[in-house]
Formats: C-alpha cells, structure tokens, sequence
C-alpha cells in the first residue's frame, strides 16, 4: 500500500517518520511511505529541541480557512505528481488537514472515489473547512458574548510569558463549568437551547485549543481578531457533524492517548465519520503516538482492520492497485 503521511505541528516529516518507527514496524511490510514537510517554517514543539535540531514545519499557523485551503491545494498538486496513494497516515494538524480533505471531497464530488482508500490517523485535531462561509447560517445563530468569550480565550493562550496567569485562570473557570451537551444532528437545532449549546461547543472547543497549544508551542495565531465587531469572517469554519449531513466514508483508525489535552477536539473529529468506518483505539499516552508495546499492538490492529477494509470493499469506486 502506497501510503501519503503528514506529520503535526511544530514536527518535520522526518520526525514522524521516526515518530511512527515501531507502528510501521509492527504493521508490516509491503507499504510504501511518502512523508512530507509542512508548507509553513515554525518553531519546535517544546522539548523537541533536545532532540533534534530542526528544521521544524506546520500545515496552518490559525484555524484559518485560507490556510487550510493552500495545504489542501499542496497536498493536491502532490497527489497529481506522486500519487495515487492508497492511504493516508497523520498525526495532530496532520490528521486534521487529512479529514478536511476527505471531509471536502464529500462536500463537492460525493458521487466521485474518494481520494484515498483507508486512513490511519493519531490525535486528530479540529477539522477546519477551507470555505470562510461554511455553515454561516449557524455561525450567524451565536449571541455576541459567546464569540467575544472564544476570542478572549484564544488571546489568552498567545504567549506563555505575560499571558500564563490568563490562561491558568482561565483553565479553573473552564473545569468549573458545567458541560454543555451540545447536539448530535440537525433536526436538534430547532430548539434555541441545542444552538446556544452548539456554539458554546465550538467556541469552547477552539478556545481551549489555543491555552492548551500554548503550552506545546509557546505562542497561538497572533492575527486573531480581538472582538467579534468585524463580524464572524475571522473565526474558525469548524466542521462540527451536527451542522452537516455529510460523513467520511473510508475505513479509518483513530488512535489517541487517553490522557491527551486536545481530547475534547478528537471526540468531535470523529463523530465525522460513519460510525461503522472507525476503530477508536485509547493508548496509555497523552499528545502522542503509542509507546508501549501493547498499545503500539492495539493501534496496528486498528490499522490492519482499515486497511483490510480498503481491501475487500465491494465499493463501486475504483482505486490505484
């Protein structure tokens, strides 16, 4: 299997090609990697400069969709020149610009072949739409204060220096709050309760995003806008599978720690997909992929399982052999 691989944030495809050394061992032979760099230079996850000295990449700096959209048209012109490939592997951004891909795919060619057969992905992250007016009627639903809280939040997070005591406060506030039981499908949005609740999802969800990325990364997007004056263009096109009927349809393995901070925005990611095309694997880690050796096991097992799927489908598409 002929497999296209993107590493996350602040990583290089060559680290996650050592990231994911005992995973593709244990999975086996007869596949072929194409690991590549981040279209964006940036600074090391932190700790990372310990061990390796750079250079360091990333796929969008914010939750931008014009980001999104350039890496989308990267991997594209990559797939005409070096592909088909069967498979994709991702890990974190990585992971999250791959379901934006297979989410869009559904989006404008839902009768084409997807462009790739299975999927394995570690910790995906918020999907971001590459089209600044996704889902504007739902965005357009959220009371002013809710969006200048995200934005609060998302400034909160922009440096690891003057803004640590935001960010702790912060955090308290957040694990104070009452969860929020945001809908699961359209036909909830009717009740101003279930929309007021799917904002505060994803006003929460990218808000924390940004404290918790702080921490790994030092510093978030500095041209998020301050307050929700100008409007809703600037804030992040989440997909979010209670404002869209579409579902990646391929066979995919979701592996994530179950201590990892970014937990909250893998559950939403993978409620994208139809429930029967997952295997959702916990490892005993946190942001990061499996480390020891029954979980490295678990997380191959859910692999195979994808990429036997991809296999014996009965699908009506055809794929490259």
């Amino acid at each position: 299997m002929k497999i296209l691989c993107l590493h996350g944030n602040g990583m290089s495809g060559k680290l996650f090609e050592v990231q994911t050394a005992a995973f593709r061992r244990l999975l086996g032979d007869g596949h072929e990697y194409t690991f590549l760099d981040g279209l964006l230079d940036s600074n090391c996850v932190i700790g990372l400069e310990k061990v390796s000295s750079g250079p360091y990449f990333r796929w969008n700096v914010e939750l931008t969709s014009a980001e999104i959209l350039a890496a989308q048209e990267y991997i594209q012109a990559v797939i005409e020149d070096e592909g088909p490939f069967d498979g994709v592997m991702g890990f974190s951004q990585g992971s999250a610009l791959l379901a934006s891909i297979l989410l869009q795919h559904e989006i404008d060619n839902p009768k084409k072949p997807p462009p790739f057969r299975f999927a394995i992905l570690f910790s995906c992250f918020l999907v971001v739409s590459s089209d600044p007016k996704f889902a504007q009627k739902y965005y357009e639903i959220g009371a002013k204060d809710h969006v200048d809280s995200a934005l609060q939040g998302l400034h909160a997070g922009e440096s690891s220096g003057d803004a640590k005591a935001k960010t702790d406060e912060a955090e308290k506030n957040e694990e104070k709050k009452k969860e929020v039981k945001a809908p699961t499908h359209k036909v909830e949005l009717i009740r101003k309760s279930k929309r007021a609740a799917l904002v505060e999802e994803i006003v929460d969800a990218v808000a924390s995003s940004a404290r918790t990325g702080a921490k790994f990364h030092g510093s978030v997007g500095h041209h998020i806008p301050e307050d929700a004056s100008g409007g809703l263009d600037g804030f992040p096109r989440i997909y979010h599978p209670a404002i869209m009927s579409e579902r990646i349809q391929i066979p995919t393995a979701h592996i994530v720690g179950r201590n990892d901070p970014f937990l909250k925005q893998t559950a939403i990611a993978k409620k994208l997909w139809e429930k029967k095309n997952i295997r959702y694997v916990e490892h005993a880690g946190e942001h990061d992929t499996p480390r020891s050796a029954i979980d490295v096991k678990s997380a191959v097992a859910a692999a195979q399982w994808a990429i036997q799927q991809a296999e014996t489908s009965q699908s009506r598409w055809h794929f490259h052999k």
